[in-house]
């Protein structure tokens, strides 16, 4: 199916809406993370962040399952759904990066992993003839990089009430070594299933008709 076919469909549909609502709240989260770290004392910018946090993973799980039963699934949201992810996740651990000593090198990995999937999935598109196929590691990491972000913004909160030393204060760079690991599984993962297309002995093309 060719890509300008996206726009013939009747895209307008509430899974996409969904996908649509989560891009909207990055500005939102953006700004709250920075008055959040900011002033950790005040509860104001936590809640927002918290709630932000909630609608992202409850859009996500939502806009696929709607998609499903209401049987509204269209090119248009399969494109979507992934940018979406893409956009918050970023958008997420570079605040994280920036306020939040989320460690520099996790986010530059996580780029890399990023830039090598946009560059594997068009290389498969247009050179292989393939549409390339989101495997469970990536949802998977799309809800760790959730409760990381709430792990994170919680930190500064959490450290005017809790004594120094405390297990929560001192623990959430394990979450971020868990997401590097996710990441690996994820690559692995792509690399098993297209390394055949790629140099030849795998099969010549899954496009829709």
């Amino acid at each position: 199916m060719e890509f300008r076919k996206v726009f013939e469909e009747r895209w307008f549909n509430v899974p996409n809406l969904l996908s649509v609502t989560r891009v909207f709240m990055i500005p939102f989260f953006a700004v709250l993370g920075r008055d959040h770290a900011r002033n950790p004392g005040s509860g104001g910018a936590l809640l927002g962040l918290v709630l932000i946090v909630a609608g992202v993973m409850l859009t996500d799980m939502l806009d696929g399952f709607l998609a499903r039963h209401l049987n509204q699934e269209t090119m248009m949201g399969r494109y979507l759904d992934p940018i979406a992810d893409k956009l918050t996740s970023v958008t997420a651990l570079v605040v994280l990066s920036a306020y939040y000593n989320f460690p520099l090198w996790v986010l530059v990995f996580f780029f890399i992993r990023e830039i090598l999937g946009v560059w594997g999935g068009t290389y498969l598109y247009f050179k292989r003839d393939m549409q390339g196929r989101p495997n469970i590691w990536g949802k998977v990491g799309v809800f760790w990089i959730a409760g990381l972000t709430l792990w994170y913004i919680l930190h500064p909160w959490l450290g005017t009430r809790l004594p120094a030393g405390h297990i929560l204060l001192t623990s959430p760079i394990y979450g971020a070594y868990g997401l590097v690991l996710i990441l690996a599984l994820g690559i692995v993962s792509y690399w098993r299933s297209y390394a055949g297309v790629v140099f030849g002995w795998g099969p010549k093309s899954n496009k829709t008709p």
